[in-house]
């Protein structure tokens, strides 16, 4: 009998992913956990959830060529008559929910006790919003007159999952946060001990009560640790090709010896951003702010200017390079899918089925922002430079002056980061929902694809498959993409949760 799992907080779905396609052996017939349901606020997350719990009512490799006819544009939905039953099972899992709104509340907690009242092991999942969390959202906050941080719902927002854990009491629960929760105060008091101590008694002294451990073993002979870093997972020491650090609790509830699984091992190995986008078809940016006849004539008037302003010789010599070698040729800037076959070895060899499906028979969501001229001019040099220096250029010190945006700051060193090239050979940075505004953190290794990360290449970093469809705008995919958690991480964390809850 398969395990629920009830995943709230869900954005497009990288926990259930990971725990939907766990296996405790490769010849296991079917995955340990199932997603009983999936509650999402977001309009296009939620599209995507169901999308993808449309795809998971198939046995592996057998999703009906509708689905593969409607992620590539050829037709309008991914299910016909003959799929119709599973496409409505689908809707049944994946819910556009807001929790704390009574209605959704009340439906999602229905859904909830059915689990419950299953009488068998079930998981509680999620990650909630990190926007009051993150280093980034807290700076953003204090230049808000009159910002309250005890007044921010968005710091509650785990309440939600102190509810479900009181009321129903699930085996085990994953919750999922930036690393900024260590350090997020609210009233001048750390949270996450708060947070802690709620979770190891959702119900008060005389509810349930769960035991908090950390999922790496190396994390586990730590010492004191009164801030919390043993909860640190770190996705590039777990094979994704990314430098992620999540703060990832599980709970296990009263009677599971904690004694009796396995932890997590931090591998040596790590795995770079050329390793899973080196075999992508190449593209190249939009321009906004002027018509672009023929792009070679473009590219090789952006590649000469950059060369021209640089302050760097070897920098210089390689955009020169760079541009006479421009193609006669338009690469195009992808789309909903991109037609071409992508090699089986061209990842790293434990992602090679987990990203390749070989039924696409091209790229989906290959996509790419377009920019201003400038800021190509700015991509270009920042590239070539990462190139020869093994790093990207420190703001105002090591770009040429030039190449100095409009930016009354520029100068002040707050922004020695603002252009971000991800190294080929390194695992990238975090990937993140800011793709949706802006590219300057994400840029493309390659100087004469003059553009920043597509959002299929931000989806490989996060490791999820390749025949996962991201639904929306290019705008709302890249958010998605930069919200969730890299399943291949989650898949691992499933593995842990079934040593504790298998029979």
């Amino acid at each position: 009998m398969q395990i629920p799992v009830v995943d709230i907080f869900a954005g497009p779905g990288g926990l259930g992913e990971g725990f939907s396609a766990f296996l405790p052996r490769p010849s296991a017939q079917q995955p340990p956990f199932r997603i009983a349901i999936s509650a999402e606020m977001e309009t296009n997350a939620a599209k995507t959830l169901r999308l993808r719990a449309f795809f998971r009512q198939f046995a592996p490799g057998h999703a009906p060529a509708s689905y593969y006819d409607y992620v590539a544009g050829k037709a309008m939905e991914p299910w016909t008559e003959a799929t119709k039953a599973e496409w409505l099972a689908a809707g049944d899992e994946a819910r556009q929910l807001t929790l704390g709104v009574p209605d959704h509340d009340v439906f999602l907690h229905e859904r909830v006790r059915r689990v419950a009242d299953l009488g068998q092991p079930w998981v509680l999942v999620g990650g909630p919003p990190c926007q009051a969390y993150s280093l980034v959202g807290r700076s953003r906050n204090l230049g808000k007159i009159g910002y309250k941080a005890e007044d921010d719902h968005r710091h509650f927002l785990y309440t939600h999952y102190l509810k479900i854990l009181r009321e129903f009491q699930p085996a085990a629960f994953v919750m999922e946060n930036v690393k900024g929760i260590l350090s997020s105060r609210v009233g001048g008091e750390l949270m996450f001990p708060r947070i802690l101590e709620d979770l190891h008694q959702p119900g008060g002294k005389k509810g349930p009560k769960y035991q908090v451990i950390p999922l790496v073993i190396s994390n586990l002979e730590s010492g004191k640790d009164p801030g919390g870093k043993r909860f640190v997972l770190r996705a590039e020491e777990l094979g994704v090709p990314q430098a992620r650090h999540r703060v990832v609790l599980l709970g296990l509830l009263e009677g599971i010896d904690a004694g009796k699984g396995k932890r997590l091992v931090s591998m040596s190995d790590r795995f770079s951003v050329s390793d899973v986008t080196s075999a992508l078809p190449r593209l190249r940016s939009g321009v906004t702010d002027r018509e672009v006849g023929a792009w070679w004539v473009f590219a090789q008037d952006i590649l000469e200017k950059a060369a021209r302003a640089s302050n760097d010789h070897e920098v210089s010599v390689k955009l020169e390079r760079l541009a006479g070698a421009v193609r006669k040729r338009d690469p195009g800037m992808g789309g909903r899918w991109t037609p071409g076959e992508v090699e089986r070895d061209s990842v790293p060899e434990h992602l090679r089925s987990w990203l390749i499906d070989p039924k696409l028979e091209g790229i989906l969501n290959h996509e790419v922002r377009e920019h201003m001229a400038s800021d190509l001019k700015r991509y270009a040099f920042a590239s070539a430079f990462a190139q020869i220096h093994g790093r990207s250029p420190r703001g105002a010190k090591e770009f040429p002056s030039t190449l100095y945006p409009k930016h009354k700051n520029w100068k002040s060193g707050k922004f020695v980061d603002r252009f971000k090239v991800q190294l080929s050979d390194n695992p990238s940075s975090t990937v993140t929902s800011h793709l949706c505004k802006d590219g300057h953190y994400f840029i493309h290794p390659d100087p004469s694809q003059l553009r920043s990360l597509s959002v299929r290449e931000a989806a490989r970093l996060q490791t999820f498959p390749d025949n996962y469809f991201f639904e929306g705008s290019r705008g709302a995919q890249f958010k998605q993409v930069g919200n969730a958690v890299p399943p291949w991480m989650a898949r691992q964390i499933a593995g842990v949760v079934y040593s504790y809850l298998k029979p």
